[in-house]
């Protein structure tokens, strides 16, 4: 550091510094293996938290198999897989494209563990585009901050990604779909709840949500649709986010947006259809879709006027999307492998007597 020009005095006392811990690390210097390797350690001893927390850590490690299996589990007996008999299954981007023609917000869902969420909504924002789709918001995108923070809407193509912009962001996969965005012309905007906006101390569960989910409302309405009242948006949430109809534990942000806009959003499922890493572990809708049309792209599927989805969310969001099974291709997910615009890079990794993770980083962001 002192060779870039901080100007240290000669002969100045050393200042006793205490190390970073391995957060801090990852913060500060981008050094993800440490606070990796720290939770696998704490989940294995049986924190339930670092498990949950290392399930969505690793989806940013390229991970899967920690990332999407530490969370499954075996189907409750219970739970029965749905009549397929006279289902149809569409190409998944297709029956997107045509459904956003006639709408002007397009909601796509993740679960926050699983990377190849992020590699398919980077297909829908290519595809929206084309229909004019210009703006591009992600409920994991840092709203403001009582100090000074750099939003997500100073964000231009070629500027270094800042690791301030969002959380899930973190995950490479989901920082290039971002990149990707500003080069194709989009603009981006957050909308998560503000400090000022959180609910009272003591509030309960429901009202909880339902204080975040008026807040991610208004928000997308104030930081977009008031400034830009003809804008075409990419809102890109966790779970039930995308909700239009009242479920789960309320009344969530889809819902709430299309009665304060009037807007109708095409709402699209795929956080509960992916595949489990052991098959046995399929939910029975996703085991169910996955035998009776074996697809090698993403699909929807529907019955009649009816999508075919999980359970909890039949009726309440107008499509969802399953993703087949795919093999690994040279080591890495295959979902990274069938998107076309990646490309395969080798590198030379030299012999290593303990774990060590190779990163990639954009040469033109300095």
């Amino acid at each position: 550091m002192a060779a870039a020009g901080l100007g240290f005095a000669h002969g100045a006392p050393a200042i006793s510094q205490e190390a970073l811990s391995n957060n801090d690390r990852f913060y500060a210097e981008g050094r993800y293996l440490p606070t990796y390797l720290e939770l696998k350690a704490k989940a294995e001893a049986g924190d339930v938290a670092a498990r949950q927390m290392l399930s969505q850590f690793a989806s940013f490690l390229g991970d899967e198999a920690t990332a999407v299996g530490t969370m499954e589990r075996p189907p409750h007996p219970s739970l029965a897989r749905p009549d397929l008999d006279d289902a149809v299954a569409r190409d998944a981007i297709e029956a997107i494209v045509e459904a956003a023609r006639d709408t002007r917000i397009v909601i796509l869902n993740e679960a926050h563990n699983v990377s190849g969420h992020r590699a398919f909504a980077a297909r829908v924002m290519r595809a929206l585009r084309l229909l004019g789709y210009d703006w591009f918001a992600a409920e994991t995108f840092t709203s403001p901050q009582p100090d000074p923070h750099v939003r997500i809407s100073s964000y231009v193509r070629g500027a270094p990604f800042l690791s301030s912009y969002g959380y899930y962001t973190h995950d490479p996969v989901f920082a290039e779909m971002v990149r990707e965005a500003a080069r194709l012309g989009y603009r981006f905007a957050d909308y998560e709840q503000r400090f000022d906006q959180n609910a009272p101390d003591d509030a309960d569960g429901e009202l909880r949500i339902a204080t975040r989910e008026e807040a991610q409302a208004d928000n997308l309405i104030a930081n977009i649709l008031s400034g830009h009242p003809e804008a075409r948006i990419f809102v890109f949430v966790g779970y039930s986010h995308a909700l239009e109809k009242p479920g789960r534990g309320g009344t969530w942000f889809a819902a709430r947006l299309k009665a304060k806009t009037g807007i109708d959003p095409l709402t699209i499922e795929q956080s509960m259809n992916w595949p489990a890493i052991t098959p046995g572990n399929d939910a029975p809708h996703v085991a169910a879709v996955l035998e009776r049309f074996a697809p090698e792209k993403p699909v929807v599927v529907a019955k009649g006027a009816e999508s075919v989805a999980s359970p909890a969310y039949v009726g309440k969001m107008d499509m969802s999307v399953f993703h087949p099974r795919m093999e690994p291709v040279a080591g890495r997910p295959g979902w990274l492998a069938a998107d076309p615009e990646r490309r395969k890079v080798v590198i030379a990794v030299p012999p290593l007597d303990e774990l060590a993770l190779v990163q990639a980083l954009p040469l033109q962001e300095g």
